[in-house]
């Protein structure tokens, strides 16, 4: 009776899976478009931390910036009430050590959920913003009707990070 009892609490929507990515070699992360796309103009666009061979981590990442004052003329970018913003690459960095102990704790325990949210199975929702993750092939989102994503509190500690990256630590 117990055995069933764990089986089928690991069947449950609402379980959350932990997991240690803290020693990927490549970790990604992106903003990508819903059905529209408002893409926050305020956090890192894109990131890439890399663990270089003598252990030490590179950090490279891009941030939204007005390109034109006109949304409908933005091709490439992503249209804004201010404008049209585009992905500007920002110099590349080598983390310090109290920065890619940062990134290991933040790393160390990534809580997320194997399934979809139970409220999609009775409200269709599309985010204008999709976040993506991935740790070598590992990914996750954002996504609430999405499999492997992640929950809110996590989110927010991976965005405080890589804020804290793009603003030097």
């Amino acid at each position: 009776m117990v055995f069933l009892a764990l089986m089928l609490a690991g069947c449950l929507p609402g379980d959350v899976t932990t997991r240690d990515y803290s020693t990927f070699q490549t970790y990604q992360f992106q903003q990508t478009p819903g059905l529209g796309f408002c893409a926050d103009k305020d956090l890192v666009f894109s990131a890439k931390i890399t663990r270089k061979a003598d252990g030490t981590m590179a950090f490279d990442h891009s941030l939204l910036v007005l390109a034109g004052p006109d949304p409908e003329q933005c091709e490439d970018g992503v249209a804004a009430q201010e404008g049209c913003l585009k992905a500007k690459p920002q110099p590349s960095r080598t983390l310090s050590n109290q920065e890619a102990d940062q990134v290991h704790a933040t790393f160390a325990d990534v809580d997320f959920y194997k399934r979809p949210d139970p409220i999609c199975r009775q409200l269709a929702i599309d985010p204008c913003v999709i976040e993506r993750h991935s740790w070598d092939t590992n990914e996750l989102s954002d996504f609430v009707c999405g499999s492997d994503r992640l929950g809110e509190d996590q989110r927010a500690d991976i965005r405080e990070l890589l804020s804290s990256l793009r603003d030097g630590g």
